[in-house]
């Protein structure tokens, strides 16, 4: 009878090398696939993403109406508001300001018949000379708690407040009126109302 009990069983030898280029690789497998992770997390983080937003004026978000900003809009289902708030004082450069409203709205083209350049204005507030071609729309303290005052706004044939545009400095306001241009017709172009 033959007894194994004497001999030893052999390991498999392992070449260190073999195991450190194993190791390797899992790393690199590890951090090749998670790297893209990590940078787009400090990316975000760090804020250093701008998205693609092509539009110059801001959002107004949550929706908001002047039905539940408690006001009635004269314009219901008839025509866009393209609006400017006017201050309590309206100095030289507020009627510069309404004066790029009013070329904004020329510059419309055939988008300009479904316009309607307003002013805002609290209840009670003095008036300066106004050209006629402005509609007077009379607000309220939580109307301009949305719109600043001097500020533009764009809004809707269903009475939705769209966009507005804060008051620019006089070196903005070019930009300012093409960037509000700009917004107006890409929202009347893409309009289903109106």
């Amino acid at each position: 009878m033959s007894s194994n009990l004497g001999m030893e069983t052999s390991k498999p030898v392992v070449d260190p090398k073999t195991v450190r280029r194993g190791r390797l690789t899992l790393i690199a497998m590890v951090v090749f696939f998670a790297l893209p992770f990590i940078i787009a997390k400090a990316i975000l983080s760090n804020n250093w993403y701008e998205s693609g937003v092509t539009n110059h004026g801001q959002l107004i978000e949550p929706r908001m109406t002047f039905e539940t900003l408690g006001l009635d809009n004269p314009l219901q289902s008839q025509s866009w508001q393209l609006g400017f708030m006017l201050p309590a004082a309206c100095d030289e450069a507020c009627m510069n300001r309404l004066y790029i409203m009013g070329q904004t709205y020329l510059a419309l083209g055939k988008y300009k018949e479904r316009v309607a350049p307003v002013v805002y204005v609290l209840p009670g507030q003095a008036l300066p000379e106004l050209p006629e071609t402005l509609t007077v729309v009379t607000v309220n303290d939580a109307f301009r708690g949305v719109v600043p005052s001097q500020g533009y706004l764009i809004a809707d044939t269903l009475g939705q407040l769209v966009m507005f545009f804060p008051p620019a400095t006089k070196e903005e306001q070019v930009s300012h009126s093409k960037g509000l241009l700009s917004d107006l017709r890409k929202l009347l172009k893409l309009s289903r109302v109106g």
